[in-house]
């Protein structure tokens, strides 16, 4: 199932649908009379680079570590919250909307599609046919209109933005970004958008139209007569020079290189479309899997049976194959990494800033990627965090104290990387860094990123030095102390408390990059510093209710926590394994399961983590049961998946692409394990082809949940399971006996 399809436009932003070429997104309303094309551009964010460490972070440092020792965990909540914060990350902006109204054209026989195989947006009405797609090779959006009878269009663009309109040979948008822009759940903050500097970055939409009928530019607005035809050329650009730079704030600017761009792409539209769909569609045929056959059903109809508790497979597949379509919109070579939003975001003050949360959104929304052969889109991402390692060395010094570097809980385009303020629970988080880190040694290790060997190895050696410099040894052990569960709180004394030492969550993160140090480092000093401290980090501790999040077992008032941090280890980490460490994957079952029993596991992205851990924990009926879940109450008409009240975050749409990769495959210690969690709806016939795993193309298919034909690019390992009698078997692939 590769289409989105529906008989009714989008009345609002949550109904549109998305295209993008890892520069410029497009949200497509779609409509009967008028078109709506609402536009961001991957580098038009609020502010610009500031320098937030405080050498006041490590002054207080020890004495909140002695608070939280001598059991004062509260006071030290509070002196962290007044001493070791720093100010909050800038804003994903909206960069401009346009409109375009018809005349002559008729409002019957309605139909929109996404065809998520090729890129293109397509709406069919009144005997007129209208496309969209966004190319990266030549970096522009094409629009056309086309139509059997004679027609005239009108089209106007707005900014919610400090902006003018010019006309010339095209249509152009300029304006300015804000110097500042307050977090959205600030709900008192005065003057929350500031351009009072003049120091926010220039931005520029500019639309240049070709036509076979009469084109006519007005004070603001172009106006097409009497055509059959008309197509739309748009490119955005902004005055974003790097992120340790000052943007440059003329839109004048921004104008020149979207004529710039536009100059180079030309207005030759098939030849536009044909390059766009080849480029598109050579990352998305990488990699595909099958349980359905469906080809073509509308979404509301697959979203009401759902809502009704039966969801089908075929909603599933699109919502994978979604998923993929939204990793390459988003994230291209050139371009920023996937933000809470991807690359579309309608609003000033958008849900938590539309920033990079580094406590674990932006690494889910880049879990599947790998294994869904989209290797070349884990680029941006790379490239941020080389990014963010240069700022987070700074930060790792004057803040902590500590050599390699560090990174919290927000990130922006800037690079961000002290705290930011607010609550302990979240705001204070310097291991983020590490997760980053071990999350693109995730991939590496994968197959992909293979020509980023060093810079890899780099991110990985300077995270593991920050680790062995952060750690303070307390009773015997070497432990993570001040130490957070992102988000989550614990009583003491009947005081609601953040801090702690030795959290799950941070320990896991710990022996993760440890880990990670000794198979890629090159570097013997380190090595050996690693090996003296491994042995002495505070280990995994028990409670009735499964894995210890805390060093001890606080009482925890949210007991269906929304974040499964305690639970890292086992995933997405692997220093627990399933069948290496039984006893501590016990722990994280029962903890697991204990989540779940006090969650209803609305929140998009949590449901998708959970649908990875049941998948590991080879748990098919939690899987099924979870996904039941997330697409009756977590998913929008558009397939955009829910954050509550109703707010889009992209990260349950990247991390259900994980969850699914997880159920058809998983890996523990170089051995794969195909269909580990196999739901009853992909029971009965599917198929898998190019699923990147420990360097290997796999290739599979099965009937009745059994494999009936496996086929391997490289030599591999594989555990013998679920493989049916006469099963046709290719490539160099070593069994290994299932274990009980």
């Amino acid at each position: 199932m590769n289409k989105l399809i529906y008989n009714s436009p989008a009345r609002r932003w949550m109904e549109a649908l998305p295209l993008g070429n890892g520069y410029t997104g497009i949200m497509v309303y779609g409509g009967k009379k008028t078109e709506k094309l609402c536009f961001n551009d991957c580098t038009l964010w609020s502010g610009y680079p500031k320098d937030y460490n405080s050498s006041k972070s490590l002054l207080y440092l020890d004495e909140v570590r002695d608070l939280i020792f001598s059991g004062k965990n509260d006071q030290a909540d509070r002196l962290c919250e007044s001493a070791l914060t720093g100010g909050y990350s800038e804003a994903f902006m909206p960069l401009g909307t346009a409109n375009i109204r018809f005349h002559g054209i008729g409002t019957d026989n309605y139909g929109r599609m996404l065809d998520i195989e090729n890129a293109v947006h397509t709406v069919q009405c009144g005997g007129a046919i209208r496309e969209c797609f966004s190319s990266y090779p030549a970096k522009i959006s094409a629009y056309r209109i086309e139509s059997d009878t004679r027609f005239s269009i009108t089209v106007s663009v707005s900014s919610k933005l400090k902006s003018r309109v010019v006309c010339d040979d095209g249509l152009n948008l300029l304006g300015n970004a804000p110097d500042y822009a307050a977090p959205n759940y600030l709900r008192n903050k005065p003057r929350p958008i500031r351009y009072d500097e003049g120091q926010g970055m220039g931005f520029c939409l500019r639309a240049e139209i070709d036509t076979d009928g009469e084109l006519i530019f007005e004070k603001s607005r172009a106006v097409v007569k009497n055509a059959t035809y008309a197509v739309l050329y748009f490119a955005t650009s902004t005055g974003f020079l790097g992120f340790n730079q000052m943007p440059d704030t003329c839109a004048e600017n921004a104008l020149a290189k979207c004529r710039k761009i536009l100059d180079a792409a030309g207005k030759d539209y098939n030849k536009l479309r044909a390059e766009h769909i080849s480029d598109y569609s050579a990352q998305y045929s990488k990699q595909s899997i099958s349980f359905s056959g469906e080809k073509g059903v509308f979404c509301k109809d697959l979203l009401s049976q759902a809502v009704k508790g039966r969801p089908s497979a075929v909603l599933c597949e699109l919502l994978y194959n979604y998923g993929k379509y939204m990793i390459i919109s988003s994230s291209r070579p050139g371009g920023q990494p996937i933000n809470l939003q991807g690359i579309w975001n309608k609003s000033v003050r958008p849900p938590w800033s539309s920033n990079y949360t580094v406590n674990i959104n932006t690494q889910m929304n880049y879990w599947g990627a790998s294994r869904a052969g989209l290797s070349d889109c884990i680029e941006p991402f790379l490239k941020m965090m080389l990014e963010v390692l240069e700022n987070g060395a700074k930060t790792a010094e004057v803040n902590y104290g500590c050599r390699g570097f560090a990174c919290n809980h927000n990130v922006d385009l800037w690079r961000k990387t002290p705290p930011v303020c607010g609550s302990a629970s979240y705001m204070f988080a310097p291991l983020c860094g590490v997760w980053l880190a071990n999350e693109i040694y995730s991939h590496f290790k994968n197959g992909a990123l293979s020509e980023y060997k060093e810079d890899v190895e780099k991110l990985v050696n300077q995270a593991a030095l920050f680790c062995c410099d952060y750690l303070v040894e307390h009773d015997g052990c070497l432990v993570v102390c001040p130490s957070t569960s992102p988000e989550n709180m614990f009583t003491v004394n009947g005081k609601s408390c953040s801090l702690d030492y030795a959290s799950a969550f941070d320990m896991g993160l710990v022996k993760q990059v440890f880990q990670n140090a000794l198979e890629i480092s090159e570097d013997a000093e380190l090595k050996k510093l690693i090996l003296e401290k491994l042995p002495r980090l505070y280990p995994f501790g028990s409670t009735p209710n499964g894995i210890c999040e805390w060093h001890k077992p606080y009482n925890t008032p949210e007991k269906g926590h929304r974040h499964f941090s305690p639970l890292y280890a086992f995933y997405p980490g692997n220093s627990i394994g399933f069948y290496s460490d039984k006893e501590n994957r016990k722990q994280v079952e029962k903890l697991f399961e204990y989540r779940l029993e006090h969650s209803g596991q609305h929140i998009g992205w949590s449901a998708a983590w959970a649908i990875c851990l049941a998948s590991r924990l080879r748990r098919a009926d939690i899987a099924d049961r979870v996904i039941k879940g997330m697409l009756a109450n977590s998913v929008f008409s558009n397939l955009f998946c829910k954050h509550p009240p109703t707010y889009f975050q992209i990260d349950g749409n990247l991390g259900f692409v994980a969850g699914i990769n997880e159920m058809l495959l998983t890996e523990e210690d170089g051995v794969i394990e195909l269909l580990p969690a196999l739901i009853p709806e992909f029971e009965k016939k599917g198929s898998v082809r190019g699923m990147l795993v420990n360097g290997a193309w796999i290739d599979f298919n099965w009937n009745n949940g059994k494999i009936t034909h496996i086929n391997s690019s490289n030599a591999v390992k594989i555990r013998n399971c679920r493989i049916a009698d006469g099963a046709e078997i290719s490539g160099n692939i070593e069994w290994v006996e299932a274990e009980l």
